[in-house]
């Protein structure tokens, strides 16, 4: 959602860690029950989505300077909260849902990604709020003059970017079964977000891409990922490979030196 309105969210990976910690220390080992501590995390993404929706839609900040800001804020939070405690006893009814797969070779994980591609498919696609996210990304000057709420546009996705990544980071902890104060910061996980969306069809400039394809992207640098690794390439060469891969995507697009007016921009304009 963000980068299809030529924005850029550099803090999904702290997010995603916050939301594991807490989940993680929330859990009955804890003293909450299951749908609390997944709504408890749900509420943390969208709090932390909120910070950045303030920054970007309201304040008019430049995206890639006022995640950055909460890149490091979020992060530090992750120390603050955690104490420097590591998460490690999950219910075995949590990492069961995260491990154990609903048919052979299927995860449930699977299942949750397969659904929510759907889902934010068919919103992209077919509801007005999509069609906004496309305009506000293609050219947010005629989208504005055409009556699109940019502002609000804006502000919406950057909760939906939270939301998902406060998700995700319940995912990571069903998966694992652990989760540190590093968690999310430490293994390049923006980087991979951002370049499986890109390396998908979902260019930089905005207005062009979708759910499917940032899958498909996702899919595509984790082979890659895998292969390196078959390769015998050495584990400190993978994140040159993912940035190589991102290099790959922008100049590939023919509007990656577009002079269209980012929604940002607009906000700014306006004042």
């Amino acid at each position: 959602f963000v980068i299809l309105t030529r924005g850029i969210d550099l803090s999904i990976a702290p997010i995603m860690g916050l939301s594991a910690v807490i989940f993680g220390f929330r859990i009955p080992d804890h003293g909450m029950t299951r749908l609390p501590a997944i709504g408890l995390a749900t509420v943390v993404g969208l709090v932390l989505g909120l910070g950045n929706a303030l920054l970007v839609a309201v304040a008019g900040l430049p995206p890639i300077i006022a995640t950055l800001g909460t890149l490091s804020v979020y992060g530090g939070l992750q120390f603050v909260i955690t104490g420097g405690r590591q998460v490690d006893h999950v219910a075995t009814s949590y990492t069961d849902f995260g491990s154990r797969p609903i048919l052979p070779g299927i995860p449930k994980i699977l299942i949750v990604g397969v659904v929510a591609t759907v889902v934010v498919g068919a919103v992209l696609r077919h509801t007005v709020f999509g069609r906004s996210v496309y305009a506000s990304g293609d050219d947010a000057e005629a989208a504005f003059r055409a009556g699109v709420p940019v502002k609000r546009t804006l502000f919406v996705c950057y909760l939906i970017c939270g939301l998902f990544a406060g998700w995700a980071g319940v995912l990571y902890l069903m998966r694992t079964g652990s989760a540190v104060a590093t968690t999310g910061t430490d293994n390049n996980s923006n980087l991979t977000a951002i370049a499986a969306a890109l390396i998908g069809g979902t260019a930089l400039t905005g207005g062009r891409g979708g759910a499917v394809g940032s899958i498909v992207g996702g899919v595509f640098l984790s082979l890659t990922l895998t292969a390196m690794v078959f390769a015998h390439i050495p584990a400190i060469w993978q994140p040159a490979g993912v940035g190589a891969l991102i290099l790959l995507a922008v100049v590939a697009d023919p509007r990656a030196r577009s002079g269209a007016i980012g929604p940002w921009r607009l906000i700014r304009r306006r004042r």
